[in-house]
């Protein structure tokens, strides 16, 4: 069985390499960047929208940006959702200030 990891946007077993590995998820559509992982209400980058609109917008739509809704696919039963992912919810989350980088 190969290990895999969360995607950030959607949460599903979809990755497979840690955090950074621009891997892009089948179900949501994200492209993994630790860039917005580390500020993650930054829109630019790998990705159009923010992580923190993505996860809405996955919310909403079922994939990360509305243009992306006709590439993405259900969750496969070897994708479950991580037991540990959720939201980002700014009112328990901290992240660096956007710009100063203070962890690897």
């Amino acid at each position: 069985m190969m290990l895999t990891f969360p995607c950030v946007c959607c949460g599903h077993l979809t990755m497979n390499g840690p955090p950074g590995s621009h891997d892009i998820c089948p179900v949501c559509f994200w492209e993994d960047d630790q860039v917005q992982l580390c500020w993650p209400d930054w829109a630019g980058g790998a990705n159009w929208p923010s992580l923190i609109e993505a996860q809405a917008n996955f919310k909403a739509f079922g994939a990360c940006e509305e243009r992306f809704v006709a590439r993405v696919r259900p969750p496969g039963d070897d994708e479950p959702l991580d037991p540990n992912w959720r939201p980002i919810d700014l009112e328990r989350d901290h992240f660096e200030r956007r710009g100063n980088q203070e962890a690897p």
